[in-house]
């Protein structure tokens, strides 16, 4: 009988395992770490589990004054519902009382530790794989439109696409990330109208998206920037409503619709995403989660409490990025008689 095993076949096997059993099989043989390792497969891995019901939840604890990062598992049956529960370790290498989620995508955390300003021998900013724990810090560099490079492991300056009059606001830190574009909420200062300041990654250019009139211009009106049903969606919300829009026809600002209004009899101190099919998340006034279903107009508590404005909520995917580079770098040169170690 033939040992031989056709690649294509243990491809196909290997893409559904999650990440931590991958990085253990890397030490299996040096063509089973060729396969794990390649671009081909990475990408391949981040599309087969792009369907996993998980999200990503960080949250300032009331009880210990510290950070909380958690995965949950969700289940759709009868509506947004959490089966179990993970709690992660900060990846700063200590305990930190307040950090900020910068943006997440394909996997990818990118932490900011709040009190880097005020003692810069911390670590400041950190891009975060929480299925493998892996994590690496980078380099900090105080200017002004510029962009970093992972796989050089630098910064470079912006020197086009930059001449949009526009003002992304300093206290808002939701970011709405889209078509491989950045979206920030912004100001024209010279009209003093609100909008959206977009940042195409691939283009490297910066745009503008406009807001419905009755959002640009309603100043007693908070406005947030999500990512709705696979569409861009903004939330104008006071202490008592959120009216929530999506973006139907991306940049065509005729295409805003009122999706629908959150009207609670408690008080909503922050809406903190949305899932997959429009439901919301939100903190009310006694700094508790729920989730909020449009079509019954009902709540439901679940179970997890913390400060309203440093919580965080989005759909998580397990991905191989980064953590392969890490790994590799630390173990590429280690051999043993029985394989590589792990």
């Amino acid at each position: 009988m033939s040992n031989y095993f056709p690649t294509e076949l243990l491809s196909e096997i290997l893409v559904k395992l999650p990440v931590k059993t991958l990085i253990r099989f890397t030490a299996v043989s040096k063509s089973w770490r060729s396969i794990i390792t390649s671009a081909a497969f990475i990408a391949s891995h981040l599309s087969t589990n792009s369907k996993n019901q998980t999200v990503l939840l960080t949250r300032y604890g009331l009880d210990n004054k510290l950070d909380q990062f958690s995965l949950l598992e969700v289940s759709e049956n009868g509506g947004f519902g959490i089966n179990s529960s993970m709690v992660l370790e900060a990846p700063f290498g200590f305990q930190i009382e307040y950090s900020r989620v910068v943006g997440y995508c394909d996997g990818l955390v990118c932490l900011s530790n709040c009190m880097f300003f005020r003692n810069p021998s911390q670590r400041g900013i950190i891009i975060w794989n929480p299925s493998a724990r892996y994590s690496t810090v980078l380099v900090v560099v105080f200017r002004r439109r510029s962009r970093y490079f992972p796989d050089t492991w630098s910064w470079r300056r912006l020197i086009r696409g930059v001449d949009v009059a526009l003002r992304a606001y300093s206290n808002v830190y939701r970011r709405a990330f889209l078509y491989g574009v950045v979206h920030w909420l912004a100001k024209e200062p010279i009209h003093d109208r609100s909008s959206v300041l977009a940042f195409d990654i691939g283009d490297e250019v910066f745009g503008e998206v406009m807001l419905p009139d009755e959002l640009a211009t309603g100043a007693s009106v908070e406005l947030g920037v999500f990512v709705i049903e696979e569409s861009l969606g903004i939330v104008g919300s006071t202490n008592e409503l959120c009216d929530v829009w999506v973006m139907k026809e991306y940049r065509v600002k005729e295409s805003w619709t009122k999706l629908y209004k959150i009207d609670l009899a408690e008080e909503i101190k922050n809406l903190v995403g949305f899932w997959k099919n429009g439901e919301a998340l939100l903190m009310l006034r006694d700094l508790w989660l729920v989730v909020y279903n449009p079509e019954t107009k009902e709540t439901k508590d679940l179970g997890f409490y913390g400060n309203p404005y440093s919580s965080y909520v989005d759909i998580y995917v397990e991905s191989l990025l980064l953590c392969m580079v890490m790994f590799l770098h630390k173990c590429f040169s280690i051999k043993s008689n029985y394989g590589w170690k792990v």
